[in-house]
């Protein structure tokens, strides 16, 4: 089983190439649908756990609007710095930026009126635990809201890298790409949060499309914004030219009118405090 936990966004380059590549067509779609679920209202205090970039933290701001709090956590100070340096936003509440593991979680009980948590509860090495700490800083019938991916095979950009991989380098690498969809099961993720002692818990299941505008290869770029990319770019040269040369081959079927387009499926948990 792959070892989500040795996912991590430490290397500085890789932040950066996620905020260029992966936020705009990937990440702030899903933050409006997260939002959306939500139901976010004007002056309420938001946690935002794994926050990375600030993307869902930046989008939900000027929902809350400037009598809102927003604190967003994250355990790789190199994202929280690209958050950080983002500009001030004009008429929306105050952003928080705070290093931070998911369990423990660096903010005091009954405090929150929303959690979310994008793409992050995958990745924590105590699951259980962090769920139980969104339940302990939320207020009595406070809203979370968790989306973690479906499997593998159901998003398909990612599954191009990982096949990609798998055919030219060895295993132990390649099968780094499941650790974001390694809890595929939505009935799995409810339960879990159901045993955290949140509440009226709905699962959701949706997809969105993942598009690079740009073509193929942008799509091969995009790779860059993964922490697996640094470990590529230390093979010799031989297997990282054999590498990218089959990503190119599994991205080709998704190419359409210029456009590489995949579509992107993510289980979603709503539930009461």
């Amino acid at each position: 089983m792959t070892d989500a936990t040795k996912f991590q966004f430490t290397n500085p380059s890789v932040p950066k190439a996620y905020n260029e590549f992966f936020v705009p067509r990937l990440f702030e779609p899903w933050a409006r649908l997260l939002i959306d679920e939500a139901g976010l209202r004007e002056g309420e205090a938001l946690i935002d756990i794994a926050t990375g970039p600030g993307t869902v933290a930046r989008l939900a701001a000027p929902m809350l609007g400037p009598s809102g709090r927003i604190v967003a956590t994250d355990i790789a100070q190199p994202m929280l710095d690209i958050a950080k340096a983002k500009p001030a936003l004009a008429g929306a509440a105050s952003i928080e930026y705070v290093l931070s593991p998911a369990a423990p979680l660096a903010a005091p009980s009954g405090t929150f009126d929303v959690a979310l948590c994008q793409q992050g509860l995958q990745f924590f090495p105590d699951r259980p635990g962090a769920l139980r700490e969104m339940r302990r800083v939320l207020k009595p019938g406070g809203r979370a809201v968790i989306a973690v991916w479906a499997g593998i095979l159901r998003n398909q950009v990612f599954a191009a890298f990982h096949a990609a991989l798998r055919a030219t380098v060895h295993a132990e690498l390649a099968d780094l790409m499941l650790a974001p969809f390694s809890w595929p099961r939505g009935e799995e993720l409810k339960s879990a949060v159901e045993e955290a002692g949140l509440r009226d818990v709905r699962l959701l299941i949706r997809a969105l499309p993942l598009v690079f505008e740009q073509g193929l290869e942008q799509a091969v770029q995009s790779f860059s914004a993964t922490p697996i990319a640094p470990q590529v770019t230390a093979l010799p040269q031989a297997l990282q030219d054999a590498f990218f040369a089959r990503l190119r081959e599994e991205l080709t079927p998704l190419v359409v009118n210029k456009n590489v387009t995949g579509e992107m499926v993510s289980n979603i948990a709503i539930a009461h405090a």
